[in-house]
């Protein structure tokens, strides 16, 4: 008698379960897929204050890419082409070399991501499509040197999900976003630069004190 009783308890629970199931079944498929992360605002705050400083190069890459090729399309001499692939190169050298230079190491890897990202291409393939394999090799060495990878990918469903969250939130203007790509001189970078070893010894100098007063 005590086995009945359980089972048609437990055949009572499982009728209510199923029917609580189907009755939410629509509300649970409207729920966004999310990632747990317990250092998600922090690392939101490191990702947004990179993308604020290298996404509006990726733009304007894109926008000199698309520029060039509708250009390109246009001559018919190669000998033409190459100099007015040249000539691009140089001027984008020219406005943003320091730019650059002043990238951390790590603004360096996203700028490589989100131009990926925006052009659909690597920067190595950007460098070999519009110079030579010899210039992409080269580069690709150097790029190495300073830890870049110009065969970086971006992965927006995957490693890079919180950089292409402050990217929409950046398209929904959720967040502020100065669009125009910033060019650095001379002189600005070499402030710069000056203001961080200033930074740097502050930091130094501050850590060491820290350490002497916990002693």
């Amino acid at each position: 008698m005590k086995q009945i009783c359980l089972i048609f308890f437990l055949l009572c629970n499982s009728i209510l379960f199923s029917q609580k199931k189907d009755s939410l079944q629509g509300k649970i498929l409207e729920i966004e897929e999310v990632y747990a992360d317990k250092d998600y605002y922090k690392k939101y705050k490191t990702a947004l204050r990179r993308v604020r400083k290298v996404y509006p190069l990726a733009l304007y890459a894109k926008e000199k890419i698309d520029e060039m090729d509708a250009e390109l399309e246009q001559i018919n001499s190669k000998r033409k082409k190459k100099k007015y692939t040249k000539k691009s190169n140089n001027e984008l050298k020219e406005d943003f070399q320091y730019v650059i230079r002043d990238l951390y190491i790590e603004d360096g890897k996203v700028l490589m991501k989100l131009i990926h990202r925006e052009t659909g291409m690597t920067v190595a393939e950007i460098i070999k499509k519009y110079r030579n394999s010899f210039r992409s090799e080269l580069m690709d060495n150097l790029g190495k040197i300073w830890e870049q990878d110009l065969d970086s990918k971006y992965d927006p469903n995957g490693k890079d999900w919180i950089i292409e969250k402050v990217i929409q939130d950046i398209k929904n203007n959720t967040v502020a976003f100065e669009k125009e790509a910033k060019i650095l001189t001379k002189e600005d970078f070499k402030a710069s630069q000056k203001q961080f070893k200033i930074n740097k010894k502050e930091a130094k100098k501050a850590m060491r004190a820290k350490r002497k007063s916990g002693s």
